[in-house]
């Protein structure tokens, strides 16, 4: 039971003058009942509250650091610019409380119900949240440096405005919930779940945000500078003017996200889902491609000029006017991507896989051909000159008009290749003399051929002929003839 004299004293005016002269002596106020009470300002720090009744109470600007409220009844409390700094939450039932500006540095809410509290601009550095029902809080502007949340329930909580730098946010849910303009600058959240969340302008500077599920998040202007966001899920996001500065967003899914006026410089994107994204827009620099799906993906112009696109996915790209000199595609798969009239010069595409595709007009000026494969391309007008094209596969390619001058084509197949007008070096002499040989002997071919057949219609022509000699000198095969004709 709560000290009498102590209960007397809290509702009268001595009692800021009591405390004063008797620091060293802590209320007991046990199972006082102190329900809807009007306690703004009152100095309440170190009092032993344990199991008391302050649903309802009016506690602005109170002080409660370091009490004891342990099994306290607190719900529907205002605590409205109150400190709590310390103060041990756990546990308790602080439902529809108003916390708005309130000190709860270094205070635990472990576990805590704190459905439906209004915590607007509190102070909340350092605050455990582990485990605690967090459903519709307000954290509008609340400073939640280094926070945990770890395994909280946060359904339809706001975070607008919040300052979550360095708050721990493993195995959270925050599916739907509105963070426009928080700062979680090294957050941690490791699969953390962000599907339709409201993250316009959040920051995200050096957040540990692996495998986080962003789906058709709204991202726009969001700034992931330096953060971690590999293998996480960004399908139909809005990107819109997001900044992905030195980010890791290695194996991350990119499919059909809005990527508009996004700024994606020194970002690692390799062996991320881009399928299908429209490039034109977005800002490109030192953009690491590698073994990245980029089927059907748009880069009409950009510039890709020394970009790493080893392995990378391609096929059916449109790619026109793109410049990609020095870049590397070695392995790249560019099946049916249409690279008309770009800037390939020194670029590697050794290996790379350029079946159907549209290279013409294009610049392979000293670009590495080496064992990749051109079967059935479109090189009308491209300019191989100096390019290393042995091994390399141009069966049923169109060359025509194109420049191998000093290119080397040791061991490159023409078979079936159109190379009117086509320029080739001297080296290549031994393979023309082959051509040459080969058009010969298939022409050869084709007369004996012919003539064979005609050979054939001769003697037809002449079998029946006598037949029909025979037939007219006996009568009898002339009867069997009718009637065969009868019949």
């Amino acid at each position: 039971m709560a000290n009498a004299d102590h209960v007397r004293l809290l509702f009268s005016p001595e009692w800021s003058q009591w405390r004063a002269s008797n620091p060293r002596i802590l209320p007991d106020l046990v199972e006082a009942d102190l329900r809807g009470k009007d306690l703004h300002g009152v100095n309440l720090s170190h009092a032993v509250l344990m199991r008391a009744d302050l649903q309802g109470a009016n506690l602005s600007g109170a002080s409660l650091a370091h009490s004891q409220v342990d099994g306290v009844f607190l719900s529907g409390a205002i605590l409205d610019g109150a400190d709590c700094t310390g103060v041990h939450f756990d546990l308790l039932d602080v439902r529809a409380c108003s916390l708005k500006h309130a000190l709860l540095e270094g205070a635990t809410f472990r576990g805590a119900d704190f459905t439906g509290s209004d915590l607007e601009g509190a102070n909340l550095a350092q605050v455990s949240f582990d485990g605690a029902i967090l459903e519709r809080v307000n954290f509008t502007d609340a400073d939640m440096t280094s926070c945990s949340l770890r395994g909280a329930r946060l359904d339809k909580a706001v975070f607008a405005g919040a300052k979550l730098v360095g708050a721990v946010l493993e195995g959270v849910i925050l599916e739907g919930n509105d963070l426009r303009g928080a700062d979680l600058e090294g957050a941690q959240g490791t699969r953390v779940q962000l599907p339709d969340a409201t993250l316009v302008g959040t920051r995200f500077r050096k957040a540990n945000l692996r495998e986080a599920n962003f789906l058709r998040a709204n991202l726009k202007d969001a700034d992931f500078e330096g953060a971690d966001i590999s293998h996480s899920t960004l399908r139909l996001a809005n990107l819109e003017g997001a900044r992905l500065f030195n980010c890791d967003a290695q194996a991350a899914d990119f499919r059909e996200a809005n990527l508009l006026h996004a700024d994606l410089n020194g970002v690692q994107l390799a062996g991320s889902q881009l399928q299908g994204i429209d490039f034109r827009s977005p800002k490109l620099g030192r953009v690491s491609l590698v073994r990245a799906n980029l089927t059907g993906a748009t880069f009409v112009g950009c510039n890709l000029r020394t970009f790493r696109l080893e392995q990378a996915r391609l096929e059916g790209a449109d790619m026109r006017e793109v410049d990609l000199e020095a870049a590397n595609l070695d392995g790249a798969i560019l099946t049916g991507a249409n690279l008309r009239s770009s800037r390939l010069r020194q670029a590697s595409l050794a290996g790379a896989t350029l079946t159907d595709a549209d290279i013409s007009g294009c610049d392979l000026i000293l670009a590495d051909l080496h064992n990749a494969d051109l079967t059935r391309a479109d090189l009308r007008f491209t300019r191989l000159v100096g390019a290393n094209c042995s091994h390399a596969r141009f069966a049923f390619a169109d060359c025509r008009k194109a420049d191998f001058t000093k290119a080397a084509v040791g061991s490159a197949n023409f078979w079936g290749a159109m190379l009117g007008g086509t320029t080739m070096p001297i080296t290549a002499l031994h393979w023309r003399i082959g051509r040459v040989l080969t058009a010969i002997i298939t022409t050869s071919q084709r007369k004996r051929q012919e003539k064979e057949k005609r050979e054939q219609q001769r003697r037809i022509r002449e079998t029946v002929r006598l037949v029909r000699e025979l037939e007219e000198k006996d009568p009898r095969l002339r009867r069997q003839a009718q009637r065969s004709g009868r019949s």
